[in-house]
């Protein structure tokens, strides 16, 4: 038996990945023993940056777990994780202002934000399944499931590289909304920019690897086909 290069290619972006886990996991415990300067709350935060960009139709609402927190554009609702939501840390104030970034980029019709939002109700529901259809079309030998796979899995690698520029336009927008509100000191931009690169990462590790599983897919179904 011969090894594949394509598996370290496979390898290497589950590395990545870890590595990208790792390294937001701390910087996030690193600052979130660091209270901001105003000793706000990440859910008075949340409000106070809203108010300041006039969006005073977006709820704040908790979400149970971890690091949860996220906007939704379909509900126009900001929810918080209850460690960010009563958090006062540069971390929590840091997670806040990325996602009232994302409201604001919904408020503003934010192009690729848009794109994002239309691929995910339409490939978020069944990219989880596309490595079981594309599996189970090459173990059944049928063409037509691993044509559909591969298609999920193209959707996920394109639905990754859109999320590219909308979470490094929302962490921009983050740390200007924090700046101009006068809801971080200068010096505490650094630190919050630190959290929010970390976090980036992440989608850029993601992107990765979903690239490299779409061309481990492009090259299996090339050598069942005698191309590769």
């Amino acid at each position: 038996m011969t090894f594949n290069p394509m598996y370290l290619l496979i390898i290497g972006s589950a590395l990545l990945a870890w590595y990208a886990q790792a390294r937001v996991r701390q910087v996030h415990e690193k600052y979130a023993a660091v209270e901001n300067s105003r000793a706000i709350s990440g859910q008075d935060a949340a409000r106070a940056l809203l108010a300041f960009h006039k969006l005073v139709d977006v709820k704040v609402e908790r979400t149970p777990g971890l690091y949860t927190d996220h906007y939704d554009p379909q509900a126009n609702v900001l929810r918080l994780s209850d460690g960010v939501a009563n958090g006062r840390s540069l971390t929590a104030l840091g997670i806040v202002a990325h996602e009232v970034g994302h409201a604001i980029q919904d408020a503003e019709g934010y192009r690729f934000m848009r794109i994002r939002t239309f691929l995910a109700q339409r490939v978020g529901t069944m990219t989880q399944w596309s490595s079981l259809i594309f599996v189970g079309g090459m173990l059944f030998g049928i063409p037509s499931l691993m044509g559909l796979g591969g298609l999920l899995l193209a959707g996920l690698a394109i639905f990754s590289l859109v999320t590219l520029p909308v979470e490094r336009n929302a962490s921009d927008r983050a740390l200007a909304s924090l700046n101009a509100a006068g809801l971080a000191a200068a010096e505490e931009l650094d630190p919050v920019r630190q959290v929010l690169g970390a976090a980036a990462f992440t989608y850029l590790a993601a992107l990765g690897q979903r690239l490299a599983t779409f061309l481990f897919f492009a090259v299996v179904v090339a050598a069942a086909r005698g191309l590769w």
